[in-house]
């Protein structure tokens, strides 16, 4: 039913321009052409009474009338994630590479016709959430691979996407002044703080594992019984990285210790020689005095180091 699929538009539209209220680098491509003025009727992205799509990279599978990549929605709000490129068969194969990247055990994507996949969404998950859950978890690996490939051919969506089109939508402005209004007032209309917490922790990870695979760094993996990053060093010592955003250095610390200590030591073993908590933050002068005195009184292998997301670069350990 078209009021079903218009509630999908409009919630979407919202959770997407509070992201971006939150995060002013969160770009992504609505509908760009105002046939039949679909965009005063409500149908903001691509797709029709019975289904819209919505993308974060600005390049289409003009065979298939669809974005390369999409997360999209039926009217009766079952969601999936699709991969397409019928119409170049060069960016068919980054698109293989992500959806490699993008599956696991629980995700399976499905060939549907030559060039072109499918993940379904299991039914009883609400269609909001499994756009969180992309744009937190899977938009920041898939932006992390197509930097690394422009001669992919798929661009992220930028500031010029954003300022020709999205600003341009009837209800840019009407939408904004309340995400902000608001945000004053500490009541929001989707709350995507914490996805967007997750958000900078994803980004955080992709360039701390691509700066330790150029140094030397070992068997790296990710999310690997809940640890953060695991690898070795060049020595060959087992470490583990627990990553934290949105915190102090001292709070991060709290944090992170009981969840480091637990994940190497849990019920009786021994996983790592070094327990590194990671922020973005430099630390004061009491944060290196109290890692210090734990590590003299317990004899707790737990340090510090933080990463600089402008130069790539990792600190020393403190």
């Amino acid at each position: 039913m078209e009021s079903d699929i218009l509630r999908i538009h409009k919630s979407c539209l919202d959770f997407l321009l509070e992201c971006q209220a939150e995060n002013d680098e969160f770009f992504f491509v609505p509908r760009k052409s105002n046939k039949n003025k679909r965009l005063e009727k409500g149908m903001y992205f691509l797709g029709n009474e019975s289904y819209l799509v919505l993308s974060f990279w600005d390049s289409a599978d003009y065979r298939e009338r669809i974005y390369n990549i999409n997360w999209a929605c039926r009217s009766n709000g079952e969601s999936y994630i699709e991969l397409s490129s019928k119409s170049d068969d060069e960016k068919f194969r980054y698109l293989c590479e992500i959806k490699d990247m993008l599956e696991n055990p629980e995700r399976k994507f499905s060939p549907v016709r030559k060039n072109k996949w499918i993940y379904t969404y299991p039914k009883e998950e609400h269609f909001l959430n499994t756009l969180k859950d992309f744009v937190t978890k899977d938009k920041p690996m898939i932006d992390s691979y197509l930097k690394r490939h422009p001669e992919s051919g798929i661009p992220l969506a930028d500031r010029s996407t954003n300022d020709k089109y999205v600003k341009k939508l009837p209800c840019y402005t009407r939408i904004m002044e309340k995400v902000r209004a608001d945000k004053k007032t500490g009541s929001v209309m989707v709350r995507p703080s914490e996805y967007m917490m997750t958000f900078r922790h994803n980004e955080l990870s992709n360039a701390l594992v691509k700066y330790l695979d150029t140094h030397g760094y070992r068997n790296i993996k990710t999310e690997d019984n809940y640890v953060d990053i695991k690898c070795n060093d060049k020595s060959g010592q087992n470490i583990f990285f627990e990553l934290k955003t949105g915190m102090t250095v001292k709070s991060a610390i709290r944090n992170a210790i009981g969840q480091l200590l637990e994940y190497n030591h849990y019920p009786d073993t021994d996983k790592a020689e070094n327990l590194i908590i990671v922020t973005g933050l430099e630390p004061e002068e009491d944060d290196v005095k109290y890692l210090n005195k734990l590590r003299k009184i317990y004899k707790l292998p737990i340090y510090y180091q933080y990463f600089d997301m402008e130069k790539k670069e990792l600190s020393k350990k403190f």
